[in-house]
């Protein structure tokens, strides 16, 4: 067992999404349809929205990246903001699901008939990364498929479809660090609620993000405690080398988050 299988990994990977498809499935077809809804609606929405904005306080505004919403016109801006306020959904996903099919079989004790075939506790780790990036990757999938349909029908010249793509690897890139917090809390330890631990820590970083543009230059430093706020839309959009820099940061950061909790998966106690 100490000889490491990618393919004893990939069957494994198989096994946890067909255990886990009616809850991947399930919103795979709503965020599809949320986002689907949100953007089908673009042109009609336009001019109402538009009031709404103008009436809302500064501060409301920042918090969920409203600011740039009196560009009604323009479809990616538009997209930016409901993506902005889609991704916060996105990111608890991949830190509960993830954390999840760690969790769920040392409570429901599936992990002793695991361990007790011919597979290794590395493989079995590996196994839940794979079935977590394939999982939140199909999720994000489904906004941007429902994204682009729309789009294409009522986007205009305004979908530079360029555009739209950059913003969904730089900005979606959040989901899946928010998916290795949580991989290497899973691997760490079950005794505590992981899934809520790594919400938390998904929707601080949104909050720190938030301070971050509400304090102006006395804690502009926040910002770069919140990928949701160097990884923006509009950042992304705009994709300056400072914004590379940062997402080759926390890049590295989510790898060795993920490697951190296979090595301690591998040595620490089940909790059955």
């Amino acid at each position: 067992m100490s000889k490491f299988s990618f393919g004893a990994s990939l069957e494994l990977t198989g096994f946890d999404l067909r255990n886990n498809r009616k809850q991947i499935f399930g919103w795979v077809i709503t965020i599809f349809s949320v986002m689907f809804l949100y953007m089908i609606l673009f042109p009609s929405v336009q001019d109402l929205a538009k009031m709404k904005i103008d009436a809302m306080p500064k501060e409301i505004l920042q918090l969920f990246d409203m600011e740039n919403m009196s560009d009604m016109s323009n479809y990616l801006t538009y997209f930016g903001v409901v993506f902005n306020l889609i991704l916060i959904a996105l990111s608890i996903f991949a830190a509960t699901f993830s954390a999840n099919i760690i969790f769920r079989e040392e409570k429901t004790k599936t992990i002793e008939f695991l361990y007790s075939l011919e597979v290794s506790r590395t493989e079995i780790y590996v196994s839940k990364v794979m079935t977590a990036f394939v999982a939140n990757l199909g999720v994000l999938a489904a906004a941007t498929a429902a994204t682009w349909i729309c789009g294409a029908i009522n986007g205009g010249e305004t979908f530079v479809v360029n555009d739209f793509l950059m913003i969904i690897k730089v900005s979606g890139f959040c989901v899946f660090f928010f998916m290795a917090v949580s991989l290497m809390l899973g691997g760490i330890t079950t005794r505590v609620g992981v899934s809520t631990v790594g919400s938390m820590v998904a929707l601080s970083c949104y909050l720190l993000g938030y301070l971050s543009k509400l304090l102006g230059t006395k804690a502009e430093w926040l910002a770069y405690l919140s990928p949701f706020e160097l990884f923006s839309p509009e950042n992304a959009k705009a994709f300056k080398s400072g914004t590379a820099t940062e997402l080759v940061i926390y890049f590295a950061l989510a790898v060795i988050f993920v490697v951190v909790g296979g090595i301690a998966y591998k040595h620490r106690d089940y909790n059955i």
